[in-house]
């Protein structure tokens, strides 16, 4: 993506934080943008996390209308690979499941998961707010033999983070 490219989605990203939606109108206008620079399958998981315990308070998924019980129960009692408060937690405050696992994914439940609905790679952002609260989580995926994400792409949504995260925090 290029540099002004990159500059108009952060900046209308910043804009949509700052509106007054709910969030079933924030997430699929954010889903917009970040399609114009992180090309995906399907549709992102948007996770709002409680700040203090981080627990998952909602999830939107265009598609998908429940997450499923044991996905939820896997999130925090499973011992799989990459749970969403262990990204959330980490210094980076992002990674892919493909990294975590050495680029063999093939073992991990999450990755069987996430191949029954369609999708190979799973990408997952932590929202986290500039005054340093964690407001959420952005789940994204690519199918079979699709490039992995590159380094421009997990930058931009570092970038735009915090506004997610403060967009989050305001239509909760």
């Amino acid at each position: 993506m290029q540099n002004a490219a990159r500059a108009r989605a952060v900046e209308k990203i910043t804009r949509l934080s700052a509106a007054s939606y709910d969030l079933v109108t924030f997430w699929p206008q954010a889903t917009e943008v970040i399609a114009t620079a992180v090309p995906y399958y399907w549709t992102p998981c948007w996770f709002t996390l409680d700040p203090a315990s981080l627990l998952i308070t909602s999830h939107y998924h265009d598609g998908l209308a429940e997450f499923p019980d044991e996905w939820l129960a896997e999130e925090y009692y499973g011992d799989d690979v990459h749970r969403l408060v262990d990204v959330v937690q980490s210094e980076a405050g992002l990674s892919t499941l493909h990294e975590v696992t050495n680029g063999d994914p093939t073992g991990t439940m999450r990755w069987q998961q996430n191949m029954e609905m369609g999708g190979d790679q799973e990408l997952i952002a932590r929202l986290r707010a500039r005054s340093g609260e964690t407001w959420g989580a952005l789940g994204l995926y690519r199918e079979p033999d699709r490039p992995t994400f590159e380094e421009e792409e997990k930058q931009f949504l570092k970038d735009v983070s915090p506004y997610l995260a403060e967009g989050a925090a305001g239509h909760c």
